[in-house]
């Protein structure tokens, strides 16, 4: 059959979607790119946040009339929210034909054969599940992800992850150090790390930092990445071992979430505001020209006006590079959705801007300290703008573009930063 996979998400589905298209294609089906040419419409979902949920229900509901005119046509959920919401999807949406959660993948090649009917097995957590020796089905040419561990045992008051990823589990050091290979010589040669809390991985006695000097003996891989990180295990061996390790991307994304200790505390996060910016000076004296970027959050129950600017006040401190803003989001089945002292949806937004506008001057002047200096690009493309310039991101996960045709594109260039916008390098 001809298949179709709408991600929606952070990487970590990014890469799921490349993981269950190989499945599907070892099956004897093919991918399409237009879903007016597929038979099966598979959406792999995101639960972090309702919005996320709320936004996957309407695109099944806007394609509900394919199967009306031909009712061959099957739609499928996978991913985190058809792990958390389980059955009640196919009871919320008539149009959906199968839900299948993160661990249950094998599952898909027989559900569409219809040789198995979508039980509850297809839902059930998997704690050694790592689809070890699979080779996922790229679909960039040039930058890739791979999995390193799947699931969190951080339970963080705010999260859903660990319920609906299980708990931690790593795969095989062989395992991965091949896929990044094969990747880097099949020409992405530019390679993320992927895990819930990827700096926690370990296997069989090998670390995190273990793992990034193995890969960076790959010769064909150029640059090495990985997120997320969690504060509490970004030990000082992982340091040294991005400062040694030449391929490894002088970027770290290090989500503060808060920047006042009783929010902190509250979210379950295992670390205070002065241990972060400890965590803030070993990286930048190790890393002098490291970038940081951090995921932040507003308006967790029972943050005060004076808690949320602490938290702008460790911002001005920090100047992160970029960060990710949001409002809190009541997940059902975590601690804080029980929380009484819910912050109003008005004041949310009220702090979210105000937060996103403070981060956007910050990244602003970010970027025009970049000018006058000479970057190193991965170029991955055209530019959106202008078929006469090409476009890539720096070493430390800047957009840049310049001039430049096709010849250009799946290489490194040198260029020279003449003038910057909120978020895109622009190199002579």
């Amino acid at each position: 059959m001809k298949y179709i996979i709408e991600t929606y998400g952070c990487q970590m589905n990014v890469a799921d979607s490349e993981l269950v298209s190989s499945l599907l294609i070892s099956a004897g089906h093919s991918p399409v790119t237009d879903i007016d040419d597929a038979q099966v419409i598979v959406f792999n979902t995101c639960s972090v946040r309702d919005h996320a949920e709320q936004r996957v229900l309407g695109r099944i509901a806007n394609e509900k009339h394919r199967k009306t005119a031909d009712p061959g046509i099957k739609i499928g959920v996978i991913g985190c929210m058809a792990q958390r919401m389980g059955k009640r999807l196919m009871e919320i949406e008539s149009g959906i034909d199968f839900v299948v959660g993160v661990d249950q993948y094998q599952h898909l090649p027989s559900i569409l054969a219809d040789d198995e009917p979508c039980g509850a097995d297809t839902l059930s957590m998997d704690k050694t599940q790592v689809y070890q020796g699979i080779m996922p089905h790229r679909q960039d040419a040039h930058c890739g992800f791979v999995t390193v561990m799947r699931g969190c045992d951080n339970f963080c008051s705010y999260c859903i992850v660990p319920y609906v990823r299980g708990r931690e589990r790593s795969r095989p050091i062989n395992d991965i150090y091949n896929e990044v290979k094969s990747a880097s010589e099949a020409g992405l040669r530019d390679i993320t790390l992927l895990g819930q809390n990827v700096n926690s991985y370990q296997y069989d006695g090998y670390h995190f930092p273990d793992l990034l000097r193995k890969l960076n003996d790959i010769e064909s891989l150029w640059r090495l990445r990985f997120v997320t990180s969690h504060p509490k295990d970004l030990s000082d061996e992982l340091i040294s071992a991005m400062a040694e390790c030449s391929k490894v991307c002088e970027h770290i994304h290090l989500p503060l979430q808060a920047g006042d200790d009783q929010v902190l505390k509250n979210m379950n996060r295992s670390y205070n505001v002065d241990h972060y910016l400890g965590l803030i000076d070993k990286l930048r004296t190790a890393i002098p020209n490291i970038a940081i970027t951090t995921d932040l959050m507003v308006g967790f129950p029972g943050e005060s006006e004076a808690q949320f600017e602490n938290t702008l006040r460790v911002m001005e401190s920090i100047r992160f590079d970029y960060a990710f803003c949001f409002k809190y989001s009541e997940r059902e089945g975590t601690k804080a959705a029980s929380y009484k002292d819910q912050v109003p949806e008005d004041e949310r937004l009220r702090r979210l801007q105000a937060m996103i506008e403070l981060q956007r001057q910050i990244t602003f002047d970010k970027f025009q300290e970049q000018i006058g200096k000479t970057v190193e690009v991965y170029v991955e493309d055209f530019s959106r703008k202008s078929q006469d310039m090409v476009s890539g991101k720096t070493r430390d996960f800047k957009i840049a573009v310049l001039s430049g045709g096709s010849d250009k594109i799946g290489g490194l260039s040198l260029a020279k930063v003449v003038d910057a916008t909120a978020g895109t390098l622009i190199c002579d």
